[in-house]
């Protein structure tokens, strides 16, 4: 879809220069080329509706924002043209135009359908196999997935067909949270989850949609973890898979706010029913997949095609318990069943953009501590020895390890001061390691293996 766009704007300006003259104004820069011959008429199509009363109004996010959007709805094999258009006029009742034009025999365009909403604007849309069924030239036909924005918190979802002479509804306007658009149960067509926080009637749950008789159909809800106050803002929800016995399962990752720190709930289609694999039913949380760190995310961090869960525990310093500015976190990841498993565990340095394998004889071992010089473009961590609530043998604490980040001019001199090595090196950082001898401890790695550990973010 980007880059069909990205070829008619490129075009409209090559004809443009040929013809001597620039776009006047920015409405134009979205306009289609008028000299194009596979689009002759369909300027004047889209001139039509504007000259009518109206001004163009593309979704505000997603993938698809573009005011002229071209795609393949009915799976002939031809694309269809989509433009968004707000009336400017107060009197009509349903002032968002979503018009659809489709190529006739002799290459010209003409109106085919048009899908109309009454909110200030479109938040986003998507085009997606919902009910399975193939065109005429045996592409899958696209149906459109349509958010529309009544304010800054309140939306509704829409799902249309338009393959037929008229627009057929297949989800009714419903009031969500967030979405996910994603094969669950492994049919080959994709499912709507809508996530619900209605705080009002105290709904906090997902809804699974599929396709059935013609209608996008509520099959199942699960409930999210109670005592959430909101999805976390920064983290939209995740649709991805889970790693059971060997086999991928369709899954969706919500993070969602705590007073004291986020949730993640994971959903799974199992037993024919929308299961929060991760819930506890006793304390109608995901208490396993809390954690007090709002920064660390959900990541494939191994990998192998399958997200973690982070698990974060505070790190000690050398004259202090824990410290809340250092993190080593569990990774961890789940089966259908909801049974978690560690697969790594790491320092995570999200401030210098970089983590570290801990070794199993590190874990509960070490405290950290910084040492930066932020005038000369250098930032260090430092490994000590620790035992309980002191660093090993007693006395002035000594590091076994220091981590650093190196920038400015003059970073490849001191990445190479006497008793450092590098690490990893890119075009305007290198990260540089040093052991330290005199602290009487044996970390048990090397050069070699500490550059196998050290990964960036």
């Amino acid at each position: 879809m980007k880059r069909n766009w990205v070829r008619l704007a490129a075009l409209a300006a090559a004809l443009s220069c040929l013809g001597g003259c620039a776009f006047s104004s920015p409405e134009e820069l979205y306009a289609v080329p008028r000299a194009a011959e596979d689009y002759k008429n369909l300027q004047d199509q889209i001139d039509r509706v504007r000259s009518a009363g109206a001004e163009y109004a593309g979704p505000l996010f997603g993938t698809n924002t573009q005011p002229i959007q071209l795609m393949d709805l009915d799976g002939d094999g031809v694309q269809e043209a989509i433009a968004f258009f707000r009336a400017t006029s107060l009197e009509d009742p349903d002032p968002l135009k979503i018009c659809i034009y489709r190529q006739t025999d002799d290459g010209n365009y003409e109106a085919w359908n048009t899908i109309e909403g009454d909110a200030p604007a479109i938040n986003s849309i998507s085009y997606e196999d919902l009910d399975g069924k193939t065109g005429p030239s045996g592409y899958m036909d696209k149906e459109l997935v349509v958010s529309w924005r009544l304010s800054d918190k309140i939306y509704r979802l829409e799902a249309f067909s338009v393959t037929g002479e008229e627009v057929d509804t297949l989800l009714p306007a419903s009031s969500y949270t967030d979405y996910v658009l994603w094969d669950m149960d492994k049919d080959n067509q994709k499912e709507i989850v809508m996530i619900t926080l209605n705080t009002v009637d105290s709904v906090y749950q997902a809804d699974y949609y599929d396709f059935q008789s013609g209608q996008m159909v509520l099959r199942s809800s699960a409930p999210l973890s109670g005592k959430i106050t909101g999805l976390a803002s920064n983290i939209k929800p995740l649709a991805s898979y889970l790693h059971n016995n060997g086999i991928a399962e369709p899954a969706i990752f919500v993070t969602s706010n705590l007073i004291t720190g986020i949730i993640t709930d994971i959903f799974a289609w199992r037993d024919n029913e929308l299961v929060n694999i991760t819930l506890d039913p006793a304390t109608g949380m995901s208490d396993d997949t809390f954690r007090l760190n709002t920064s660390i995310s959900i990541q494939d961090i191994n990998g192998d095609g399958y997200p973690e869960v982070p698990r974060p525990t505070a790190l000690p310093t050398p004259d202090t318990i824990s410290s809340l500015d250092f993190w080593q976190v569990q990774w961890v990841q789940y089966d259908l069943q909801g049974s978690g498993t560690v697969v790594s565990t790491t320092y995570y340095n999200g401030e210098d953009g970089w983590y570290l394998e801990m070794p199993e004889r590190w874990q509960g071992q070490v405290a950290l501590s910084r040492l930066d010089n932020a005038g000369s473009g250098e930032r260090g961590v430092l490994f000590y020895p620790y035992v309980g609530e002191q660093t090993e043998g007693g006395g002035a604490a000594k590091p076994f390890l220091s981590i650093y980040k190196l920038t400015g001019p003059n970073r490849m001199a001191r990445a190479n001061a006497q008793g450092r090595f590098i690490l990893l090196e890119e075009d305007d950082v290198i990260y540089a390691a040093e052991f330290h001898l005199d602290s009487g401890w044996d970390c048990g790695v090397d050069q070699m293996s500490l550059g196998n550990l050290f990964h960036l973010i």
